[in-house]
């Protein structure tokens, strides 16, 4: 059998045998009973055999995970002799005591006294050497890393024994930003401290749905049916409850950091306490339908520019303005209006023109066909212009009726478009040199520019 104890045991292993002390006779390796009858695995002899030539060669990592599959292999004290003396050679003193613990009290029957008694002794002389840290966590349920290695659930409530030197104490959690602190332990350390309080960067989503074949979809992703938990990046998330054939339900809920909310139908979402643990969140089905697409909500603004002619002139006229409005569904918004227009009319000898100009104040509603990136809108809407003469003479001011049918392109949220205008002002007051009585038509087409926030 090939042990770092053994006869065929190199320079360096004896070496570091003589400092632990004589755990093995020369004759054999520690842990060897007097008789096995039982024979060693080809398995087993690999991975010692390997294990004490990556020893020899000052490979001492390799060599644990070697001995490690050792002692998986085949339980025993020898694999276990060999990996504490690995761990001593790397100067972790804890690892290195806890496998000579377990050779003890579980393969004790099968050590001879002196080899106890060998074992004992670099116990309690590595034991000396070990400083401890308490460390406080917060939340409680974070990872512990120690070093780089993660500990098991518990560590973290009684002190943690360390070799003398600098250790890496870290931890993580889900939903959380990580945490480390580099510490210097000494063998005199007994009541060292280290807190590490954890930041949250994620927050709790709850949705019950209180139907079990209601679909769960956050940002069009489905995710579960009837409830699902889960932790959310921070920002406005979409969540909806869906079922084919039944209700719908949409709702723009707000996350934060470290903060929890519980979503349900016809409500929204209700702040709630945030959970100690995050619980497992159900796989999702393997059939679950894809959501409905969610509705279009924003405000929005444009301005536009065009050209018109009035019937019954001769002439264009031009017109400049802005729409102010809000997306309160994804067909129909609710807008407000201002245009400028400047356009010639005829003089009652009708043998010069004179220039009408309107300022047009109002209001519409603006209905859109359900595209993303392209649209139909047409706006119908109305209001109070107040028109004057390019002589300074003011016919007053007149209601009109507005009508916009065109085009829209929206590229993630920058708006162009094209849209035919007609306006009919409903008459208004003559003046000396200018019939305005009557209702005047125009006709035009414009070039709209602006954003939709939605």
């Amino acid at each position: 059998m090939s042990s770092l104890l053994g006869r065929s045991k190199p320079r360096a292993a004896l070496a570091l045998t003589i400092a632990l002390a004589t755990i093995a006779p020369p004759a054999r390796a520690a842990g060897e009973p007097a008789a096995e009858t039982t024979p060693l695995s080809d398995a087993y002899k690999q991975h010692m055999a390997n294990g004490v030539k990556l020893y020899g060669d000052g490979n001492f990592a390799a060599a644990i995970v070697e001995f490690q599959a050792a002692y998986a292999e085949r339980p025993r004290a020898s694999p276990l002799v060999n990996l504490a003396l690995a761990h001593k050679s790397l100067f972790q003193y804890p690892q290195a005591i806890a496998a000579l613990e377990l050779a003890l009290r579980k393969h004790a029957d099968t050590m001879e006294p002196e080899d106890k008694a060998a074992a004992e002794s670099a116990i309690a002389e590595m034991r000396a050497l070990i400083g401890y840290v308490k460390v406080e966590l917060s939340p409680p349920h974070a990872v512990l890393l120690v070093d780089d290695e993660p500990q098991a659930p518990g560590t973290a409530d009684k002190p943690i024994p360390l070799g003398p030197g600098r250790h890496r104490i870290g931890a993580r959690a889900e939903g959380y930003e990580d945490a480390e602190e580099i510490v210097t332990i000494t063998s005199k350390e007994q009541d060292k401290v280290v807190k590490l309080a954890l930041v949250p960067n994620k927050g709790w989503v709850v949705v019950k749905t209180g139907d079990p074949e209601m679909a769960i979809a956050i940002d069009q992703v489905p995710l579960a049916l009837g409830q699902w938990a889960g932790l959310v990046e921070p920002g406005t998330h979409l969540v909806q409850m869906y079922r084919q054939g039944g209700p719908e339900y949409a709702f723009q809920v707000l996350v934060v950091a470290g903060k929890a909310q519980e979503v349900r139908p016809d409500v929204g979402g209700v702040p709630i306490a945030v959970p100690r643990s995050l619980p497992t969140a159900p796989p999702p089905p393997t059939k679950i339908a894809k959501p409905p697409e969610p509705p279009l909500r924003g405000a929005y603004a444009n301005a536009t520019g065009g050209v018109f002619l009035m019937l019954g002139e001769e002439g264009a006229g031009g017109m400049v303005g802005a729409r102010l409005g809000y997306r309160i569904s994804t067909p129909i918004g609710l807008e407000f209006l201002f245009d400028y227009a400047n356009n010639p009319i005829a003089t009652k000898s009708g043998d010069s023109t004179v220039r009408l100009n309107s300022a047009r104040f109002g209001g519409g509603v603006r209905l859109m066909s359900p595209g993303r990136k392209a649209r139909f809108v047409a706006t119908i809407g109305g209001g109070l212009a107040y028109n004057w003469l390019g002589s300074g003479e003011s016919p007053g001011g007149v209601a009109f009726i507005n009508l916009d049918t065109g085009f829209e392109l929206d590229w993630s949220g920058v708006l162009v478009g094209l849209a035919a205008q007609q306006t009919l002002l409903l008459g208004g007051t003559d003046t000396a040199d200018v019939e305005l009585a009557d209702p005047r038509v125009t006709v035009g087409i414009g070039a709209r520019v602006g954003f939709g926030g939605w």
